[in-house]
């Protein structure tokens, strides 16, 4: 007996006209539904009502929409910026731009709060976020007019890694309408840098060897 052909389901159609975003902010829903480690690429595909091939094609597993999430992350907190080293203080400026990430947070705060605490039980995901957060202080230290270039560059982004992850920790538990204590940890930890790296001596990307931060 010849097998009947299942009758192929069609998928309900995006929530959103832009595939990407339409994925990405199916992870960060069933993420806030359930934790980070219970998404999967099917449900992503379902919740997004789009076909499973083209969510696997744009991120394979979830460690690969993490990825997706941090780049579109990047792209909200730079959009516009551009980049006067000439207003502020270097700590200044990266002030300014860190607390306009946190603003982004805030918006989807319960989703990104279940991704950051689901993160380091997935080890896929952590390595891989490990990798990825130097190429967001790269762009935060572009976009503050400082250089991310060479050595001096390499340490800064070190340093500035450990910056927002301490004031990352803080918004995790800022529960104020104005982020009070996310904005005073932010203070606090860019002070502590500005005197190990001497951050107040850092100079726009064009800046001579001579006038550069000794990190």
């Amino acid at each position: 007996m010849a097998r009947k052909k299942s009758a192929a389901k069609k998928p309900a159609a995006p929530v959103s006209a832009d595939p990407a975003e339409a994925i990405t902010e199916a992870g960060l829903r069933l993420a806030g539904a359930g934790g980070w480690t219970s998404v999967t690429m099917t449900a992503v595909a379902a919740e997004a009502g789009l076909p499973l091939g083209d969510v696997l094609l744009f991120a394979p597993t979830r460690a690969h929409l993490l990825v997706k999430l941090m780049d579109r992350l990047d792209a909200a907190n730079l959009a516009g910026v551009e980049g006067s080293a000439d207003e502020g203080s270097a700590r200044d400026r990266l002030f300014d731009v860190l607390m306009r990430r946190f603003d982004l947070l805030n918006q989807k705060r319960d989703a990104v709060r279940a991704v950051v605490m689901g993160v380091p039980r997935d080890p896929p995901s952590a390595a891989l976020l490990a990798c990825r957060v130097g190429r967001s202080a790269a762009a935060l230290l572009g976009a503050a007019g400082i250089s991310a270039d060479g050595l001096r560059g390499f340490l800064r982004i070190q340093g500035l890694k450990a910056v927002m992850g301490f004031a990352l920790r803080a918004w995790m538990s800022d529960d104020s309408d104005d982020m009070s204590k996310t904005m005073a940890a932010l203070d606090r930890a860019l002070g502590h840098a500005e005197r190990v790296a001497n951050f107040r001596n850092w100079r726009p990307s064009a800046a001579t060897p001579d006038q550069a931060s000794p990190v």
